[in-house]
């Protein structure tokens, strides 16, 4: 069977002065099943200069290993307030470098009801700018202050009751007034029960699912059945790999244990992953993705990943031919 790609491009609208992108691309692999698309975070990038300008590094490096999609914290990246007045600015750099951005995580006080009106307007703002560039999504993080004394904050029932509550809403604005799906991304500070809670309160229609696996492994859950339970509303995921006889990072104590590895050196079942998303037909984005890297350069992390997602898993990235 001959094998398809329709790469998906960038188009001017010049009459109303906005950007958007023509047809959703098809990537398929030497099985036809393969749907969902691949790009590289940016992730790894920010981690040694948090700063809006190393998005573009990372964009060229990115580049350099001939994929043409990626994500980026848009914390750190601040997309729509460089940007918001000027997208034509933004898609046209990101044609030149051949690299489209897929999506954003943003990262909020969800359980903080004092910044619900701020948080509305942040998801206006975002999503309008995401629109405009044709991006496909929002990852919504789970933002919580600094504990006391140095200590991770301490989420209550409270807090997670009125997340699910504030996650709801901006869902419902973002899928209202934008057509952009919020997914849900959660990171392991969230206790894992309490990730099943949210996914279960929340409104499926107006909070998809962002499956970072790595995260959801180390914080004790099984990412491939999470995948399989929410998989109607899999919008996105992120790959990253976990390895727990690692020390834990500083922020979370120091008898924490585990932490993030390339794709392919952890525990994660990333086979099983790649086939259940076979199965169930997912047409979405697969970021891989590293906080940190302890090779001698980042680029040497995300072509260690690359090589494992196409030699091992047999997959192959966004865009197929370039």
């Amino acid at each position: 069977m001959a094998q398809v790609m329709e790469r998906r491009r960038f188009v001017q609208l010049a009459a109303a002065g906005t950007l958007a992108l023509t047809a959703k691309p098809t990537l398929f692999s030497s099985s036809p099943s393969q749907k969902f698309k691949i790009g590289m975070a940016a992730t790894e990038w920010f981690s040694t200069d948090p700063t809006p300008d190393r998005y573009w590094t990372a964009v060229k490096e990115i580049a350099s290993l001939g994929i043409g999609a990626t994500e980026a914290d848009n914390s750190i990246g601040k997309f729509e307030i460089l940007y918001g007045k000027d997208a034509n600015e933004f898609v046209g750099r990101s044609q030149r470098n051949g690299v489209q951005l897929t999506g954003v995580y943003q990262a909020l006080n969800l359980h903080d009801v004092r910044r619900t009106t701020e948080m509305k307007a942040k998801i206006r703002t975002l999503a309008a700018f995401l629109k405009k560039i044709g991006a496909d999504y929002i990852a919504l993080g789970w933002d919580t202050p600094s504990g006391a004394n140095g200590k991770p904050y301490q989420r209550t029932l409270q807090d997670l009751e009125q997340a699910i509550k504030t996650a709801d809403e901006l869902g419902r604005i973002s899928i209202e007034e934008f057509d952009l799906p919020i997914a849900f991304h959660a990171e392991r500070d969230v206790p894992g029960a309490m990730i099943v809670q949210f996914l279960e309160g929340t409104n499926p229609h107006y909070v998809r699912l962002c499956a970072d696996v790595g995260h959801l492994t180390a914080a004790g859950l099984n990412a491939v059945e999470i995948v399989k339970k929410h998989s109607s509303r899999l919008t996105a995921s992120h790959w990253k790999d976990f390895d727990p006889k690692l020390p834990g990072p500083k922020w979370a104590g120091p008898n924490a244990k585990g932490d993030f590895v390339e794709v392919g050196k952890g525990i994660v079942d990333f086979p099983v992953l790649a086939q259940l998303c076979r199965d169930i037909d997912f047409d979405g984005w697969i970021l891989l993705e590293l906080d940190r890297t302890r090779q001698a350069s980042i680029l040497q992390s995300a072509r260690l990943m690359k090589d494992y997602v196409t030699d091992q898993l047999h997959l192959q990235f966004y865009p197929r031919n370039r």
